[in-house]
């Protein structure tokens, strides 16, 4: 390439003026033709294989080399050439093939060649052309408050089609159209002022006006981040796909009354209005918008109703606008479906996916829903291998969901408890996979059925507050797949309980806490409630849990944990923790659930249990033959947040009157604390002391004390004694010398008239007659002298 000289006269390109618009004016302004001025900058046409030249566009991008020599003719810098070319909205507003200069006009509707304009714009700066309305999304001028104009007002002619006459001293500001070489090979146009041209006057604030800004301050960017795109914003390229896609929709399936419903009179009828002598390509014809619209009308009527769509913050909101496209089928165009809306247009991303799907939700079925997270946030980008994910996901639950998560999930009325909560667990399976209801059922256990999980969608989708029942189950599949569960819920599934809770660790915990073993159900029960806590599962499916009778086994349960105290449960815990570490489990907790605080922006049917005031509840349930239900009434709660709350903060024990506590066979817990193992075996053992004595010592029955004895496994003594507390010489000298009566002995040894009466014949003590020779009056000595 020969070095370029510089130019004797420089000008520099106003902002945002397109490279040609600039090198025009600068030919101007040297009064040399426009082909010269492009020789002298090294701007030469490429030669084809047929020996005829062709026509590069320059203006859609240059080469280093290019920009190189005009920036050192014109003084201008290298980086300020390149952008007065479309290569500065590549990649956002534009696709460019940089090898033919050629923009793609199958995406992000590219327009291949010509230029919309602005009259009033084209008056202000003498012709000088800006660069951005070359591209397929400008329509109106932000400034005047215009549509821009699309062809010249004297020929009809799409201004900028063809590069400028090589052989004349361009013209800025007129109609540069080249006619037929037939009529004038060098002819600069029709030479009209397209600053006289009538275009369509804007209104301050027009949603026009609006989308124009909007979409310039997006392509500025780079990034969209308003309406939809607020929560995950998107890049640009992507956001113009998206609202290409609807835009184009919208252009094809809605009538003229549809889109007034959407767009503004006045853009409208712009729209509607045929052009003299214009006719769109064919395929402009049958799919408007699927090429860059050839009028700003069209354009904006296009935008402005994507914008109703993707410009709108509620999905709700959006789902709403979008769904007359999702419901009605257009010759030529196949029923929209979740599969299906992909094909809307190439580029698109996950923030039109979430709105479609919303839009298609009306008509999907609960399982659906979930599967294509309709009510959600977008969904996070595809998995490979989703079977892993899935059982990944499915070793992080239990069986039956959470309590803290059930309650807030169920509805007030209609359904049970024990049914929902395995089929709310399946649910959270099917969140953004395929598997089927039989699969989801199978990886948690089989604790529920496809018949059972079906059911339970549909009642739950009758409710009002489906779609918040759905965000919550996708927010706990997503935070499942993105932050562990400590428990792995799987391998719990399959330990053996068998030696879960011994009846010897019930029994000390009863001795303990001081309450009364009971009968073996009661021991049942215990083992059937640690079992559910620490596996996940729901209580029918415990070892433990009888075959007959189980609505009443059942509410005995439920029951048990209204009625526990917090010793109670301490102790419990204590034993589960020894027997998961008999299992090798000693990192995980013994329970677990996913934070509450995810659930915290929905209208849930449930009241979370933590909101519960403990010490009212506690004040509630004191006394009452029915706990749960006499509290639910007043709190306003439903009876299983008030189970939750009873069974995570258990009300403790009221203090009991002896009689209370004689009834319910607790006097011995108040005993044993002065009454310990060792020192019960010093006074039975070995100060032989008898049961009664020790009971009469501490005020309470012979039985109490027996019983405490069989607890500490101390051998009672039974028949005769062999060996006497008192020896013969002490008996006889109180008992014959002293004359002191037997019960008066028997008393003070601490045992039975009968028993010292025993003693004394073992020792060969002479008894005294029984009758009045006995009383202690005959016994007492005789003072006085004989008369």
């Amino acid at each position: 390439m020969e070095v370029v000289r510089t130019l004797p006269i420089r000008m520099a390109p106003l902002p945002g003026e397109s490279l040609d618009s600039w090198l025009e004016a600068l030919a101007r302004r040297l009064h040399t033709r426009y082909g010269g001025l492009l020789s002298h900058l090294g701007l030469v046409n490429q030669p084809k294989e047929s020996g005829r030249s062709s026509a590069v566009n320059w203006t859609v991008a240059l080469s280093d080399e290019e920009a190189s020599g005009i920036a050192h003719a014109t003084g201008v810098n290298r980086e300020a050439i390149h952008a007065l070319t479309l290569a500065r909205f590549g990649g956002r507003a534009v696709l460019i093939d940089h090898e033919k200069r050629q923009v793609n006009r199958h995406r992000l509707w590219g327009r291949g060649a010509g230029s919309r304009y602005c009259p009033d714009c084209l008056a202000e700066s003498c012709g000088r052309w800006q660069l951005n309305w070359r591209l397929g999304w400008s329509f109106a001028c932000v400034r005047h408050r215009l549509l821009l104009a699309d062809a010249c007002p004297a020929c009809g002619r799409l201004p900028r089609r063809y590069p400028f006459s090589r052989h004349s001293v361009p013209l800025p500001g007129v109609c540069g159209f080249r006619p037929s070489r037939e009529l004038h090979p060098v002819a600069p146009g029709c030479s009209q002022d397209l600053a006289r041209a009538e275009i369509l006057r804007l209104p301050e604030e027009h949603p026009a006006l609006k989308a124009q800004s909007l979409l310039s301050q997006t392509i500025e960017a780079g990034t969209a981040d308003f309406g939809q795109y607020a929560h995950l914003p998107q890049p640009c390229a992507v956001a113009l796909s998206e609202v290409r896609a609807v835009a184009g929709r919208m252009l094809t399936s809605l009538d003229a009354e549809g889109l007034a419903a959407l767009v503004p009179s006045d853009v409208l009828d712009a729209h509607l209005r045929p052009v003299p002598g214009a006719r769109p390509p064919r395929q402009e014809r049958e799919r408007a918008g699927f090429m860059a619209p050839p009028t700003a009308a069209m354009t904006a009527v296009g935008v402005i109703a994507a914008l109703r769509v993707l410009g709108e913050e509620d999905l709700a909101t959006a789902a709403r606008t979008l769904r007359p496209l999702t419901s009605t089928v257009r010759d030529g165009f196949e029923k929209s479906t979740a599969t299906t809306v992909g094909t809307w247009g190439r580029g698109t991303g996950p923030v039109l996916r979430k709105v479609q799907l919303a839009a298609l939700a009306a008509s999907m079925r609960p399982s659906d829903q979930l599967r294509y997270r309709t009510v959600a946030d977008p969904a996070p980008p595809p998995v490979a291998r989703q079977r892993q994910r899935l059982r990944r996901r499915a070793s992080q639950l239990p069986a039956a969901m959470w309590p803290q998560w059930a309650v807030r999930l169920s509805p007030t009325h209609g359904t049970y408890p024990r049914v929902l909560a395995p089929a709310l667990a399946a649910a959270t399976l099917l969140v953004g996979s395929r598997i089927s209801f039989d699969e989801a059922a199978a990886m948690l256990g089989q604790t529920t059925d496809a018949l059972a999980l079906s059911r339970m969608l549909q009642m739950l989708e009758q409710t009002p507050r489906w779609d918040a029942t759905a965000s919550a189950l996708t927010r706990l599949a997503d935070h499942l797949d993105a932050r562990p569960s400590p428990i792995n819920y799987e391998r719990r599934r399959s330990l053996d309980y068998t030696d879960l809770l011994p009846a010897e660790t019930w029994a000390q915990i009863c001795r303990d806490t001081g309450q009364h073993p009971g009968t073996g159900r009661r021991l049942r029960i215990a083992r059937c409630i640690v079992f559910t806590q620490i596996s996940g599962t729901p209580i029918e499916h415990a070892p433990e849990f009888p075959t007959a009778g189980q609505d009443v086994f059942r509410a005995q349960a439920e029951r048990f944990t209204e009625v526990w105290t917090p010793q109670i449960r301490q102790g419990l815990r204590e034993a589960t923790r020894a027997f998961l570490h008999r299992h090798g489990i000693r990192r995980e907790p013994l329970t677990w659930h996913p934070p509450t605080n995810l659930l915290d922006d929905l209208d849930l049917p449930g009241r979370d249990a933590d909101g519960i005031d403990i010490q009212r509840l506690h004040d509630l349930v004191r006394g009452r033959r029915s706990l749960t239900r006499a509290a639910a009434a007043t709190l306003g709660l439903s009876i299983e947040a008030v189970r939750l709350a009873l069974e995570e903060h258990p009300a403790p024990a009221q203090p009991l009157t002896p009689s209370q506590a004689r009834a319910l066979g607790r006097v011995s817990h108040a005993i044993r604390r002065v009454l310990t193992e060792e020192e019960l075996r010093r006074r039975y053992l070995d100060e032989r002391q008898s049961a009664k004595a020790i009971a009469d010592d501490l005020g309470v029955s012979r039985q109490t004390i027996t019983r405490l004895a069989r607890e500490y496994g101390i051998p009672l003594q039974r028949g005769r004694r062999s060996h006497h507390p008192a020896d013969r010489e002490w008996l006889f000298d109180q008992y014959v010398t002293c004359r002191r009566p037997l019960p008066e002995l028997a008393h003070e040894m601490g045992v039975s008239t009968a028993t010292m009466n025993r003693w004394a014949h073992d020792l060969d003590i002479p008894l005294r007659p029984r009758g009045g020779a006995s009383h202690r009056e005959a016994l007492r000595p005789d003072t006085g002298s004989p008369s």
